[in-house]
């Protein structure tokens, strides 16, 4: 009997100790998983910086990006500006030469660069990307930092090799989410591990010119057999080599993250744990109680760092989902696919008028020469289309001035549906109008869609209404869902009978290259393009819609009250009925 309290204390304490160490391991588990998820964002940012450059360098030959160099070197040290993950970003050309940087300028293009591994293993047509582990001095000069690269495969049209892009991870920069994570404590060490074995990056860093090496048997064993994630003990508590190891495999990319704990800390912890209860002889059952009260307590302030952790992680999953919404915008398919959509309304006004010149001619021979004017006017305004480019880069009006509204719609408006026997129009147009500050070509377009949109949602017929208004905007009575500043606004309203918008995609219509239409009928532009002219001009777009039973597009214009706002304009008359 007297045996059995040091046997039933000795049993106790070991599976409290299991207990302990299993909690532990858990713990490292959910870090894993945190860190896995950040380490996969980081290269995909990565990747995507370096897809940015290779967009941005497009079809040159190694020769014209070299004689372009310092104008390249500014637009890619822009496009990893404010982005501290991204430690550099260069350039290297088919003939193993460096083309371009965003750090240097000019490169150095006397040194052979073919020996690099990931210059020789992009040559292959079947890889697309290469991770390589770096450690170099930096520019400044100074000791020894871990960098990884993230290497692209340039290739040609005919999927020739022309070379490569690198990104270079700051180590500095991952290093700081560990100590972040793991709350800076030197129990742990982090990894980030090539599927081959070579360490891409360690927390805490090592002050060494070599890149580190795996030296955890057990974890490079798991490695080598393709273990997707997992968990390992090594050695024993009284092994200061013994450790819990957690890792997980990135799902796109040959990359492992590994957190390991030394055991020996872990039970150093759970003697801390217990040696007051110990010293003071407290009941075994009370020991127990309060045991686990503490360990609740301990459990529960990890899970509140962990989610501190994860918490951060979702704050830079939208950062940078905002910071691809904005590269998109930029990218030069959008500005290509706007100027097709642009061209396409331009020239269905000038068709539609010419059509009706030809049917109408032998009738009303007072109508060739105003249709021939609408068609000129037309050719004008596709002119106009190169200087819109700059309004969607710089995000600015590219040629503001007052402007009469009504003017505007009775010049581009006038369209051929009018006479096809389906789409009936009416004006309401307010007399007097106010002016409004905007670019009329812009505007023109802007209207040019919505009409479109219009006829496009009634294919059956339908009545096409258009109307404005001066309209006083206070605080306490705010159009709902919009952002505008109190003030005067002049409005137009464009509205169908159509079959309307649901209101399961009513928010994204103005999102670029979003479309309800069928394939080949629409290019998801054209509501974006209204919406980013209208708000460049300091207004918003407000969305009426049933389905069923229509739509209403209305836009919101400040009122121009410069010299123009006192001068009285010739405004054309409009009667309300339909045509």
């Amino acid at each position: 009997m007297i045996f059995a309290f040091p046997l039933l204390g000795g049993t106790a304490a070991y599976f409290s100790f299991r207990d302990h160490e299993h909690r532990a391991s858990a713990a490292l588990s959910e870090a894993v998983a945190v860190g896995e998820e950040n380490t996969a964002k980081i290269l995909d940012t990565h990747v995507l910086v370096a897809e940015r450059i290779d967009d941005l360098l497009e079809n040159r030959t190694d020769a014209e990006i070299s004689a372009d160099e310092s104008a390249l070197h500014e637009q890619i040290a822009r496009q990893i500006a404010g982005l501290p993950q991204v430690a550099a970003a260069w350039v290297i050309g088919a003939d193993a030469r460096e083309q371009v940087s965003a750090r240097v300028f000019p490169v150095d293009r006397e040194i052979d660069q073919s020996q690099r591994e990931d210059f020789r293993a992009l040559q292959d047509p079947g890889t697309r990307t290469y991770i390589r582990a770096l450690r170099a001095r930096r520019l400044d000069g100074g000791d020894y930092h871990a960098f990884f690269t993230v290497s692209l495969r340039r290739r040609s049209a005919d999927d020739h090799f022309r070379g490569i892009i690198v990104v270079a991870v700051s180590g500095t920069y991952v290093g700081s989410f560990y100590n972040s994570l793991l709350a800076g404590s030197s129990q742990y060490t982090a990894s980030v591990i090539r599927e081959d074995g070579t360490v891409l990056g360690t927390y805490p860093p090592r002050p060494t010119a070599a890149p580190a090496a795996l030296e955890q048997d057990a974890l490079a064993a798991a490695i080598a057999e393709k273990s997707a994630i997992g968990s390992i003990e090594t050695g024993s508590v009284l092994d200061p080599r013994g450790r819990l190891i957690s890792y997980a495999r990135l799902a796109d990319y040959p990359v492992y993250v590994a957190i390991m704990r030394s055991r020996a800390a872990v039970f150093h912890e759970w003697l801390r744990s217990i040696a007051g209860y110990v010293v003071v002889c407290v009941p075994a059952s009370i020991a127990l109680i309060l045991l686990t009260l503490v360990a609740l307590r301990r459990a529960r302030r990890e899970q509140l760092a962990l989610a501190q952790a994860r918490d951060a992680v979702t704050e830079r999953a939208e950062a940078e989902a905002r910071l691809h919404q904005a590269q998109k915008l930029e990218a030069v398919g959008l500005i290509t696919a706007g100027i097709a959509h642009d061209f396409n309304n331009m020239l269905t006004v000038i068709s539609g008028n010419i059509l009706l010149l030809q049917g109408k001619i032998e009738q009303l021979s007072g109508l060739p020469q105003k249709y021939l004017t609408a068609a000129i006017a037309g050719c004008e305004r596709a002119n106009e289309l190169t200087k819109r480019l700059l309004g969607f880069t710089y995000q600015e009006p590219v040629d503001p001035r007052p402007v009469d509204i009504n003017q505007i719609i009775g010049e581009v408006l006038d369209l051929p549906w009018q006479s096809n026997g389906k789409i009936t129009t009416a004006f309401h147009l307010s007399k007097p109008i106010w002016p409004t500050y905007v670019d009329p070509d812009q505007l023109a377009n802007a209207l040019l869609n919505l009409t479109l949109n219009a006829r496009d949602a009634m294919p059956d017929g339908g009545r096409l209404t258009i109307e404005t208004a001066n309209r006083r905007v206070d605080k306490g009575a705010m159009p709902r869902g919009l952002a505008l500043v109190a003030g005067d606004y002049v409005t137009v309203a464009v509205g169908d009978t159509g079959i309307g918008i649901p209101e399961a995609i009513r928010g994204r219509v103005f999102d670029p290259f979003f479309t309800s239409k069928e394939p080949g009928k629409g290019t998801g532009l054209g509501l974006a393009q209204v919406e980013g002219f209208v708000a460049r001009s300091g207004g918003a777009c407000e969305i009426e819609s049933e389905p069923d039973c229509g739509t209403v597009f209305r836009l919101y214009l400040p009122r121009y009250v410069g010299e123009a706002a006192g001068r009285e304009k010739a405004i054309p008359k409009y009667d309300v009925a339909a045509k």
